[in-house]
């Protein structure tokens, strides 16, 4: 049976290069509409690097402040670094350029970071998620490195509980030795619970306890008066109301410390006397200001060094006075010169003394018979 041909008109193939096209626009409206593509808007592309990816891939959802604004372009293994704990992995994230109509830049920050999250407890899908920035910070620039921090993954958690119960189970390990030393009397609580010594201790203890307890419900010793005896009570009580009247005459200005308390005049009087203290002070801190300057007599004599030396030259020689007449009384005592003789002479001694005694003769003859001695003679050839 021979082939047939058939042809392709050319209304047909428009019609199919109008569906093609129309296919082709359906599939970028859609793309368009989901974000994952827009040849007409820019992107903003940042960084964020961490020690490990923990399930985060390439699509991975960008989001700030928990809105989705971009998604993660491409993930790179880092070079090794002998630094501790030194990120792993590089992130490169495509963000939208504008968020809300307002630059992404603007929202997102140098203090920004970016940090690993799980949309679900149990799911191991990742996504970062950026915090907004603060007024503190500046705007990012294109591919710039944000700080960053990994979030608590279910690994974690993982890690976590079992850390968790390996101290649980050692816990629990030290509270059996402990409950075994116990029960075998070991240690000071061991023998709270089976020393009989100390049990009998304690009830005796109680029981003298109850004893007191008695005698002061029955108001025998101190105590018991102390609690029973009503006239403390209303001694208590008495001085209370003069504390209140001692309150009452404070109040009304009554006595001398009521005065203090409440008279005006004296308030003023007190103050007059604060004032003309503080106005001595200040004399008195002028005077010193004064005496440190060196003006006035008592600065002068405080500051001036020419007094001090002639003050110093005066007592070297005064010193050198005292020294000659300790030399001269020295002499004197050793019977040197006039004086020392006059001092030291028994012979000048008698002779003064016996001159003495003439005198004294002398004068009682003159007052005896005067005329003896004022008798005069004259004599002419």
């Amino acid at each position: 049976m021979p082939r047939s041909k058939k042809t392709v008109s050319f209304r047909e193939l428009r019609v199919g290069i109008f569906v093609l096209v129309a296919i082709i626009i359906l599939i970028f409206l859609i793309l368009n509409a989901s974000g994952d593509l827009n040849p007409f808007a820019t992107k903003l592309h940042l960084k964020a690097r961490f020690a490990d990816a923990n399930g985060l891939r390439q699509g991975s959802e960008v989001r700030l402040a928990g809105v989705r604004v971009g998604k993660v372009e491409k993930i790179t293994l880092l070079a090794p670094s002998d630094v501790p704990n030194a990120p792993r992995v590089e992130a490169l994230m495509t963000i939208d350029s504008r968020i809300d109509g307002r630059p992404a830049n603007e929202r997102i920050r140098t203090d920004s970071t970016a940090q690993q999250g799980s949309p679900s407890l149990l799911g191991n899908e990742m996504l970062i998620n950026i915090t907004p920035g603060t007024a503190v910070g500046q705007p990012v620039q294109d591919y710039a490195i944000l700080p960053s921090s990994s979030s608590n993954t279910v690994n974690d958690f993982a890690t976590s509980g079992t850390d968790l119960a390996q101290r649980l189970s050692r816990l629990s390990d030290e509270i059996s030795n402990i409950v075994r030393d116990v029960k075998g009397g070991k240690g000071t609580v061991g023998r709270l619970f089976s020393d009989e010594a100390l049990y009998n201790n304690l009830n005796a203890t109680i029981r003298e306890t109850e004893d007191v307890m008695q005698q002061i419900r029955s108001g025998s010793g101190s105590a018991g008066r102390f609690i029973n005896d009503p006239t403390l009570y209303n001694n208590a009580s008495e001085v209370t109301l003069q504390l209140r009247k001692i309150a009452e005459d404070l109040r009304a200005g009554r006595g001398s410390a009521g005065k203090l308390l409440t008279d005006d005049q004296l308030y003023n009087r007190i103050n007059r006397t604060a004032d003309r203290l503080d106005r001595s002070v200040d004399q008195i801190n002028s005077m010193i200001a004064d005496v440190n300057a060196g003006r006035g007599t008592l600065g002068r004599l405080i500051k001036d060094e020419q007094i001090y030396n002639d003050a110093r030259t005066a007592i070297a020689r005064f010193n050198t006075t005292a020294e000659r007449i300790d030399n001269v009384v020295t002499a004197a005592q050793r019977g040197e010169g006039t004086i020392g003789k006059l001092l030291t002479d028994e012979a000048l001694y008698s002779n003064v003394n016996q001159l003495s005694s003439e005198g004294v003769k002398l004068m009682y003859d003159f007052r005896q018979n005067p005329k003896k001695y004022l008798t005069i003679k004259f004599e002419l050839f």
